[in-house]
């Protein structure tokens, strides 16, 4: 799509992630799906009602296919987003034209977008998949104006992450046998599991102990009961789709909440919050306004 802005070049450790928003376009658009899991966490990490961003200026990092992208401009926000892949072509698909959005293609490490600029900068899904997370927040917070807020969030350090199964996870396991094979040639792996795992976890899913090994067993990312989605189709195509991006990426970092904390207060952050949900651990805080001397 020539009309989208490019700064960066084509290929880059966010192409799995590029290839599974353009396959997976719509699935997690709540205009779509028809329920409110992306409104309820976007709220959930905001603190406060999505409405309550109309008319300001927001910098949104890492778009994916623009779950999140829809419901700022819904609210009113004026938008710039960006993703590293070219995902922001799925994005344009979905939220293109509204005159309130600008949509790139950039490095959230050296973006195109004005320094201490941004009422709020939201950053979700993104931080822990890029090469240094820390550098990663404080390009972000480098975007914040004085008295504006930024948002985001990280996987959390959990000991059992670095365990191998039983006592651990399988996913490491199977994590590092795709990421050997060809680019080309990842997502047809993970689906051939995923296709294999998938009529077990589903046939079982009303037992605990079932799910309980099956976790420690499979790579399959599984979201029953807790989402609420409508039917079998629709959980299919979520958890396939967050398996393959829990398989794929190139970075998986973690960190624990005081681990975050502690960087966000170096950087002189005020009301820092954090809590220890969604993807691991959300977190929010406020850039002081500068004193005038």
């Amino acid at each position: 799509m020539g009309h989208i802005p490019r700064f960066v070049g084509s290929g880059n450790y966010a192409n799995a992630f590029g290839k599974q928003w353009l396959m997976f376009a719509k699935t997690q658009l709540d205009s779509y799906t028809g329920l409110s899991l992306s409104a309820e966490r976007l709220e959930r990490c905001l603190g406060h009602p999505i409405g309550r961003l109309e008319g300001l200026r927001v910098l949104e990092a890492g778009s994916g296919a623009g779950r999140f992208t829809e419901l700022l401009l819904k609210a009113g926000a004026w938008v710039d987003s960006f993703d590293y892949s070219n995902a922001v072509e799925a994005n344009w698909k979905n939220n293109g034209g509204n005159e309130r959005l600008v949509l790139v293609q950039a490095d959230v490490r050296r973006m195109p977008f004005p320094a201490e600029a941004y009422d709020l900068v939201v950053c979700l899904g993104v931080v822990q998949h890029t090469p240094d997370p820390d550098e990663t927040v404080r390009s972000l917070w480098s975007r914040v104006r004085p008295g504006g807020r930024l948002v985001f969030d990280h996987y959390r350090r959990k000991v059992r992450n670095y365990l191998p199964p039983p006592l651990g996870v399988a996913g490491m396991v199977y994590r590092w046998y795709f990421l050997a094979l060809p680019e080309e040639k990842q997502f047809d792996a993970v689906k051939r599991v995923f296709d294999f795992w998938f009529p077990v976890i589903w046939k079982f899913r009303r037992s605990r102990l079932a799910q309980f090994l099956l976790s420690r067993l499979t790579p399959i990312v599984n979201y029953w009961p807790h989402f609420g989605l409508r039917d079998r189709d629709m959980y299919y195509e979520w958890m396939l789709l967050d398996t393959h991006d829990a398989m794929t990426d190139v970075y998986k970092h973690r960190r624990t909440s005081g681990e975050l904390r502690r960087l966000l207060h170096t950087l002189g952050a005020e009301d820092v919050r954090t809590r220890h949900a969604g993807n691991g651990v959300e977190v929010a805080c406020r850039k002081p306004v500068h004193v005038q001397a």
